[in-house]
């Protein structure tokens, strides 16, 4: 049951992060950071061998990867701009984009 389970919570979460990313890769300009392109590069890769290896081999992953996996999944999902995310005195970019 527990198997299962993890299994369940880690698909979605793979789900989401190529629901999310793989469409960003996509609208990405050269202007683009190259760190930014290569993480979200890599997060659409491991999601899609993790949706891979659940499927095709029937993998459990272990409790702390499927959290990571959901944290990840849920940071995609939120609003970017909280202000929270911003740490007090550091200028916050105008709406042209960089200051």
């Amino acid at each position: 049951m527990i198997d299962a389970a993890l299994q369940i919570a880690s698909a979605l979460s793979a789900f989401v992060v190529l629901l999310r990313a793989e469409p960003a890769l996509g609208r990405m300009s050269g202007a683009t950071h190259p760190v930014v392109r290569v993480s979200l590069w890599l997060l659409v890769v491991g999601a899609a061998a993790r949706m891979g290896s659940i499927v095709l081999y029937g993998v459990v992953p272990p409790a702390y990867e499927v959290i990571t996996a959901a944290g990840v999944a849920l940071l995609l999902l939120c609003e970017r701009r909280i202000r929270i995310l911003v740490p007090p005195g550091r200028p916050r970019a105008h709406k042209g984009g960089r200051q």
